[in-house]
């Protein structure tokens, strides 16, 4: 299937690992033009050049605190220095830790919104008049599966992909008249790095090995396992595509069936 990608300009954020670069690999593939964001810049130019170089396509490093509007601002002025348009924009980057609620400081809350919350806020307002000036565009945002799973170790990222959910919704109203889609994709467990770390240090602290801990949190899932980056990388490809010209204001789980309710 022809997704019809060929050619457009894509921005994805936390761009470097995990679903973020699997977003941008897939993207990539499919022969868009894609800039990656993230903070770290020596593993966000390796990546850049991996992923262009393996799919054979144009692939642009920015180094940039999303955590800031100072650097949501430069982010989006240098992917349009570069790339001169920008009609996909997926928001992925960053992760919110768990944790005791009465244990967990004010800094703690206002960093990971920071960079989560608003971080994805900050990015949407700041390339949405670009895409109304193009005539239209893609907003993708990655929120967890946490959304619509709370749980009391977790409050902080299961509010802020709350919040995240509602926002999607709304801005695709707003969306909809300057032919703006905005969607979602809700991940839960993911194999990335940040799952393997877990892994190890739950190892570690029950004094099993990694493959003990691994084989009873993925038994847990009626398929057998968690997803890969890929999985959630190819919904976000479609959302992305012209074969979703008819999606708006959604947010796809993608969990294997493990979320027990009756929405999508």
């Amino acid at each position: 299937m022809d997704l019809g990608l060929g050619g457009k300009v894509a921005l994805v954020t936390g761009g470097s690992k995990g679903i973020g670069r699997a977003v941008a690999e897939g993207l990539a593939a499919e022969g868009a033009r894609v800039a990656i964001v993230a903070r770290a810049r020596e593993t966000l130019e390796a990546a850049a050049w991996e992923i262009g170089a393996r799919a054979g396509a144009e692939v642009h490093a920015i180094a940039a605190d999303l955590s800031v509007l100072d650097g949501v601002t430069r982010a989006i002025e240098e992917a349009q220095r570069r790339l001169g348009q920008i009609d996909i924009l997926v928001n992925n980057a960053g992760s919110i830790r768990a944790g005791d609620f009465l244990a967990t400081a004010d800094e703690q809350w206002t960093a990971d919104w920071n960079l989560k919350l608003l971080g994805y806020i900050r990015m949407a307002r700041a390339v949405f008049p670009i895409m109304q000036a193009q005539g239209g565009g893609r907003i993708i945002n990655v929120i967890g599966a946490a959304a619509r799973n709370p749980s009391s170790t977790y409050l902080a990222g299961g509010a802020a992909n709350a919040a995240l959910v509602n926002f999607t919704k709304g801005l695709a109203d707003l969306g909809a008249r300057s032919n703006i889609l905005v969607t979602a994709v809700s991940p839960a467990a993911t194999r990335t790095e940040r799952w393997d770390s877990m892994l190890a240090n739950q190892a570690a602290v029950t004094g099993r090995t990694v493959a003990e801990v691994r084989a009873e949190s993925e038994g847990a899932y009626p398929l057998g396992r968690i997803g890969l980056p890929r999985d959630v990388a190819d919904v976000v490809c479609f959302l992305a595509s012209e074969r979703a010209s008819f999606l708006t204001g959604i947010c796809i789980t993608i969990d294997g069936g493990s979320t027990r309710g009756v929405y999508p």
